[in-house]
């Protein structure tokens, strides 16, 4: 089992002040825990955050333009009840 998977996230994040629906900064994530359906909890920015897992990306980049991590990788992460 691995600790952590480390990524690329466009996923809107309020916290740091992003606006949902709207294009965000593509930053760069750690994920470290899986809820074995769609979501990931990730730290950006040393915030740590829910995303859903579409959206966390092997290399720098927006979604449909880059490969996500797939489910099969994201197994190999803790599990988490959200």
């Amino acid at each position: 089992m691995k600790q952590a998977l480390y990524g690329f996230t466009d996923y809107p994040i309020t916290q740091l002040g992003d606006t949902p629906g709207q294009e965000a900064p593509i930053r760069s994530a750690k994920a470290v825990s899986y809820d074995g359906d769609k979501y990931l909890k990730v730290e950006i920015c040393g915030t740590m955050v829910e995303i859903k897992s579409g959206y966390f990306y092997r290399k720098r980049g927006r979604c449909g333009e880059v490969p996500s991590f797939s489910y099969r990788d994201l197994e190999q992460l803790p599990v988490t009840q959200y």
